[in-house]
């Protein structure tokens, strides 16, 4: 049994590795969550509380969902981190959502990397099956209204300023999906 979960476990790093490392790069237009309601999460928060996105309506949430050991993942944190609080003022709302890690090994990375975010636990990858996460990092922004707006995977060179740019162009009260796209 030990055995089958060790494998299981090897695949899953496998596919989501590969999936970074092979500079996936899904711009926000081809993603199928694309300008529908964000699914429903309920996820224990790191410290406490739930990540519930209807409890934060009215806000702009970014979820990415990551791990400490992917490269691509560890460099895109904290210019997601930088970029997201620079605007929580304004009603962003930033949580890194970690696939199948202990709480110990993200507060040793968090530590290391002096980095402070919420963290939600996708210890089953049941927000990752949702979202449909491939490869990781994959950053998810959600609305005011619930409404999916962007899917990244990868990190682009061009992060910061993409990501700026569309959060305040959100906090404006514009949307990132054009009419015909919402469904």
């Amino acid at each position: 049994m030990k055995k089958a979960r060790r494998i299981h476990g090897m695949a899953l790093a496998f596919v989501f590795l590969f999936g970074a490392l092979g500079g996936v790069a899904c711009g926000a237009s081809d993603h199928p969550l694309l300008g529908k309601t964000a699914p429903a999460l309920s996820l224990d928060l790191m410290g406490g509380g739930k990540l519930d996105l209807e409890a934060i309506k009215g806000k702009v949430a970014v979820m990415d969902f990551w791990a400490t050991w992917c490269p691509p993942c560890r460099a895109a944190m904290p210019v997601y981190v930088r970029v997201t609080d620079k605007l929580k003022e304004k009603g962003v709302v930033f949580y890194g959502v970690n696939l199948k890690e202990t709480p110990e090994q993200i507060k040793a990375f968090q530590e290391k990397n002096s980095l402070k975010f919420s963290v939600a636990l996708d210890s089953k990858l049941e927000a990752a099956k949702l979202y449909g996460v491939e490869s990781i990092p994959q950053l998810v922004i959600v609305g005011k209204d619930g409404i999916i707006e962007a899917v990244h995977v990868g990190m682009a060179p061009d992060a910061e300023e993409k990501l700026t740019k569309e959060l305040e162009t959100l906090l404006a009260g514009k949307s990132l999906v054009k009419k015909d796209e919402k469904k």
